[in-house]
């Protein structure tokens, strides 16, 4: 499966382990920030779901701890407000 950059290719160069991604639509801008313990299996999920449309790429951020990807994740967010992450009230 492919959406152009997004491809189980390209994930399958991301290495386990814990960390932070982010996801891009198709004009190049960010939608998504994410978390995950293990980076590598989490993208291969968002390969497999409709959750959030037009993903084209990824970018990737190791971290050595799941609570320095948590603190990563929450300044990203904060500093681009993605759409996808954005919480109703």
């Amino acid at each position: 499966m492919s959406r152009k950059g997004f491809s189980v290719k390209n994930v399958e160069s991301v290495k386990k382990g814990p960390g932070v991604y982010k996801l891009f639509n198709n004009y190049g801008s960010l939608t998504y920030v994410g978390k995950a313990k293990n980076l590598k299996e989490r993208l291969q999920q968002h390969l497999n779901e409709d959750d959030i449309p037009n993903i084209r790429q990824f970018d990737v951020k190791h971290t050595e701890t799941t609570r320095e990807a948590e603190r990563l994740e929450k300044n990203i967010i904060q500093r681009s407000a993605p759409v996808h992450n954005i919480k109703e009230e």
